[in-house]
């Protein structure tokens, strides 16, 4: 395995872990904050610890509503980005198992971590679904951040 499939895999096992545990703090060791998330749906930037832990919070409780037992997320690719040895770029596929034995359909994701204080992070996550499948992101939330770019794109201060 390569050294940046390592980095990935294990960033992922840390978090995947902590998700099932509920264990936001042991999350938050391995994401950054500001921290930007999508799908091919909707997008959110989490700016502050309260705004993550509540993603994090809604996005839990949506699994175990469905009946997660356990949360496994497998490195596809890694590699480091091109004269970056403090960044990993991958893609990895998520599997929610269920109370039942059952999984909720699988689905892949892209993702940046970084290192950031001698720690790998998460800075950035694309999951490859609509939010509507399986709520990922706090509904709440990504509808205000979209209507507040809507808001900049009517009245032309929106610079990206």
């Amino acid at each position: 395995m390569s050294e940046a499939k390592r980095i990935y895999q294990a960033n992922l096992d840390a978090v995947s872990a902590a998700v099932v545990a509920g264990d936001f703090t042991k999350i938050r060791q391995h994401i950054a904050i500001p921290n930007m998330m999508s799908t091919t749906d909707s997008e959110i930037v989490m700016a502050s610890v309260e705004e993550f832990d509540i993603v994090m919070m809604d996005f839990r409780s949506e699994l175990l509503a469905r009946g997660m037992v356990d949360y496994r997320r497998t490195c596809l690719e890694a590699h480091f980005v091109a004269g970056q040895s403090d960044m990993v770029a991958g893609r990895h596929r998520t599997e929610v198992i269920l109370r039942n034995g059952a999984t909720l359909p699988p689905y892949e994701n892209h993702s940046v971590i970084m290192r950031i204080d001698d720690r790998w992070m998460g800075i950035w996550l694309q999951a490859i679904m609509d939010n509507t499948e399986l709520q990922l992101l706090s509904p709440d939330i990504a509808a205000a951040q979209a209507e507040a770019r809507r808001m900049l794109d009517r009245t032309g201060h929106r610079t990206a």
